[in-house]
């Protein structure tokens, strides 16, 4: 029987390799508009799509061969201490409340809720610099998206700057 790191490798190559399959699958659904040059839409998810699955490949004859990775000696890991599940749910409920506030009061203070929450649960505790570097993030991250890549993000109170 297989040790559990080595199932564990064996579970990323198979979802490198369906992950593959479903960009190749999908990508004949990409609209490629009449003006598109030879290289149009649909180029770079072939490529994608097909390096996963020979990336997966490659990695499941490294796995079966048993070349495996050494396992990660990280300094600040504690192998004994458990998971913290109510810190993952915290931050799983936090981004829903961030996918249900961008609307009402805008990408860029629903972006700073959950990017502060988030430190607070992992155990920040200075609240003035987690708040303003939040808020600095979230603006900076809304304006790229905005006005440097022509997105839209419902900007709440800031949607008068676009």
């Amino acid at each position: 029987m297989p040790s559990l790191r080595f199932r564990g490798e064996l579970v990323l190559v198979g979802l490198l390799a369906a992950l593959g399959v479903y960009v190749l699958v999908q990508t004949p659904a990409i609209v490629v508009p009449p003006s598109a040059a030879t290289a149009g839409p649909r180029l770079f998810p072939y490529l994608v799509g097909g390096l996963l699955i020979v990336v997966a490949a490659l990695l499941a004859v490294q796995v079966l061969r048993g070349r495996t990775a050494p396992p990660e000696d990280g300094e600040d890991v504690d192998p004994d201490r458990g998971t913290d599940w109510r810190a993952m749910f915290v931050v799983i409920a936090l981004f829903a409340v961030h996918a249900l506030l961008i609307e009402p009061i805008g990408w860029p203070l629903a972006a700073t809720a959950l990017f502060a929450g988030t430190a607070a649960v992992l155990g920040a505790r200075r609240w003035v610099v987690v708040l303003v570097s939040s808020f600095a993030l979230a603006i900076g991250l809304w304006s790229v998206f905005v006005f440097g890549l022509g997105a839209y993000l419902p900007g709440g109170p800031f949607q008068m700057w676009t």
